[in-house]
């Protein structure tokens, strides 16, 4: 469905935000976008938009050059948390929210610009509004929302005229985690049933764990990483950690195969690759040959690991798409 191969985007300064980029996202996949603020993330989007044209490379969105094609909509929906303006944007396939009506108008004017029939539209508002908790809003207008509200209402606006390709940057900006929860719920969701695709880019790599089933790292630029997060928590594990309080004097650990270790009276601190052996072999241990009164196993977290991938700073391109 999105066919990219070694994208190019150079901008008159000389800047190059997307560089030698192949990417291939198929009908009804979660796909989390991830990089650092000038990562090129926002660039990419707009490529894929047909917002900008590509300096090199080739791009197809549905079989079509996004940047020249001729059905504008309703293939794509966008929402963003970065940047609110009034104005429905049908040729990008958004439907930004007008401050001065209420939320039921500005429903009612994307079953219009959108030519969607009433029973079908009176199906999908009344799925939208349930699911996203958003029915006591309709009557209000929409200065009068929260930020979080606000961004809850635009979501449920793209819904409604059911995108083959929903983009979102940055959408839980504002929002609390009971509608983190509603919204994780509906975009798993409408990728499963509805076999939407969907493009996220957050800088809360929790979320994208939770969504996505592919996850697409950019730095300066380029792919650093393009895989599971299942793969990429094998391929960059990092160390785990063991804390253990005894009621005593802690066991020697004689040639377990440790990185590192601290003693501090009657506590150890441990530091060990769990591919070469095990927090089970190692409590057992600890267990057999000290009087353990606690103990604590930390495993690194996909944060961790995202940080050591931007410090390294390598390609770990993992998959052939």
């Amino acid at each position: 469905m999105v066919v990219i191969k070694e994208l190019t985007k150079t901008f008159s300064r000389g800047i190059t935000a997307v560089n030698n980029i192949s990417l291939h996202i198929a009908r009804g996949e979660n796909i989390g976008l991830i990089g650092a603020n000038g990562a090129g993330k926002t660039t990419l989007i707009k490529l894929i938009c047909g917002v900008y044209p590509p300096t090199s490379g080739f791009i197809r969105v549905f079989g079509e050059n996004p940047f020249y094609r001729k059905k504008k909509y309703p293939h794509i929906g966008m929402v963003t948390g970065q940047l609110v303006t009034d104005g429905y944007n049908i040729s990008q396939g958004s439907a930004v929210l007008q401050d001065d009506l209420t939320v039921e108008l500005n429903m009612e004017l994307v079953r219009i610009i959108y030519r969607i029939p009433k029973d079908v539209y009176s199906k999908r508002i009344s799925n939208l509004l349930c699911a996203l908790d958003i029915s006591k809003l309709m009557h209000y207008r929409v200065s009068q929302l929260s930020l979080g509200q606000r961004m809850r209402v635009e979501i449920a606006s793209v819904l409604l005229f059911e995108p083959q390709l929903l983009i979102l940057d940055e959408p839980f900006i504002g929002i609390d985690s009971v509608a983190r929860e509603s919204i994780r719920k509906i975009l798993r969701e409408v990728a499963g049933n509805k076999n939407i695709t969907v493009i996220l880019t957050t800088h809360n790599v929790e979320e994208i764990e939770k969504i996505c089933s592919r996850v697409v790292f950019i730095q300066e630029g380029s792919i650093v990483y393009n895989g599971s997060f299942d793969r990429l928590k094998r391929s960059h594990i990092g160390l785990n950690s063991m804390r253990v309080v005894f009621n005593g004097v802690p066991p020697d650990l004689q040639d377990f195969p440790i990185e590192r270790y601290t003693v501090d009276t009657n506590s150890l601190t441990l530091f060990y690759d769990s591919g070469i052996v095990s927090s089970k072999d190692i409590s057992n241990y600890l267990l057999a040959n000290g009087d353990i009164k606690d103990i604590l196993i930390t495993k690194p977290s996909v944060e961790d690991i995202i940080k050591e991938i931007y410090k390294e700073g390598n390609k770990y391109v993992t998959d052939n798409n």
